[in-house]
């Protein structure tokens, strides 16, 4: 790799984790900026689990909720799309909607997988369980959803700055390693026959 494309890696992830730092100081910047992201994350999250619910729906009974779910991201997705600003006031409380939903979904979901023989539904059970007392807690508490958004954005941008570095410093490492193993295989080619014969 060019000593340049490694300088513009190390200085994007300086960037990103600068700007995910401000995520979390700001997190009512990082609500309205995010308005429209959310829109379109809900939108294609919605058309996923619309796809999934219309492939499983045969198998598993009580996949209504799934279709609910999906129908409610969509809508969601194309609110926050085209009406960032108003929705940027309601997305904490849009968010502790859609966690605690999840949640009881997830733990209703998970008395499916025990009838198709899924040994661990009892874990997705409890996830389901705990993302729904949580999105609960937010509702009650809207300031807390505000400020977890901005965390989840905030650490998720700083974990993909670090990861730069990550990249660079294990392309060093394999391009150390590529020049031992071509000098030693240079000097393996350097001793002759009679070198051998010795």
């Amino acid at each position: 790799m060019k000593t340049s494309t490694k300088i513009w890696m190390c200085l994007a992830g300086v960037a990103l984790v600068a700007l995910g730092v401000l995520c979390i100081k700001y997190p009512g910047s990082t609500l309205l900026s995010l308005a429209w992201v959310f829109g379109l994350i809900f939108f294609l999250g919605g058309c996923t689990e619309m796809a999934a619910w219309a492939a499983t729906r045969r198998f598993m009974p009580r996949s209504g909720l799934m279709f609910f779910s999906a129908l409610l991201q969509i809508i969601f997705g194309c609110l926050m799309f085209f009406h960032p600003a108003p929705v940027m006031l309601a997305l904490p409380f849009l968010f502790a909607f859609w966690l605690l939903f999840e949640g009881i979904n997830l733990a209703i979901g998970s008395f499916d997988f025990k009838q198709v023989g899924f040994r661990n539904w009892w874990i997705v059970c409890c996830f389901g369980v705990l993302a729904a007392c949580f999105g609960f807690y937010c509702l009650v508490n809207p300031n807390v959803s505000v400020e977890t958004i901005a965390w989840i954005v905030g650490l998720g941008i700083i974990i993909d700055g670090i990861g730069n570095w990550v990249k660079v410093a294990v392309v060093n490492k394999v391009e150390k390693r590529f020049v031992k193993l071509h000098d030693r295989l240079k000097e393996v080619e350097d001793i002759t026959w009679e070198d051998v014969k010795k």
